[in-house]
């Protein structure tokens, strides 16, 4: 019994570490019902900006490129290992390009933040 209260706080403690802030979506909600000057005091000037029929669109875009080289086998296509072991026996792998991407719209009538959107792979 000792050692279970013992081990109870370091629990609670290794928990605790796993604790994940709020989404990205929980601190968009934020802005939500406040003034066009907090967004952009906050945010930045958006990426795009846009007015529709008394509605005016606030575009903050996220983007980021990974690239990871590619590798090289032994003799490719039969090269220094002969075509017995096949074409493709060590060619290697190509480079891989990935782009993550993630835009925050917010819609803004009479210059406070009526709602949001999240698009992208990223949000």
């Amino acid at each position: 019994m000792r050692k279970i209260l013992l081990a109870a706080p370091l629990a609670a403690i290794a928990l605790a570490g796993c604790a994940v802030g709020p989404s990205l979506a929980e601190q968009m909600s934020g802005y939500v019902g406040r003034p066009e000057s907090v967004l952009v005091a906050q945010l930045g000037v958006p990426d795009r900006r846009i007015h529709v029929g008394g509605m005016t669109y606030f575009a903050y875009v996220h983007k980021s490129v990974d690239y990871q080289s590619g590798s090289y086998g032994f003799g490719g296509f039969g090269g220094f290992y002969g075509p017995f072991y096949g074409p493709f026996y060590g060619a290697g792998f190509p480079a891989q390009v990935t782009t993550d991407e993630c835009t925050t719209t917010f819609a803004l009538k009479d210059r406070i933040v009526q709602s949001f959107t999240l698009r992208g792979n990223d949000c």
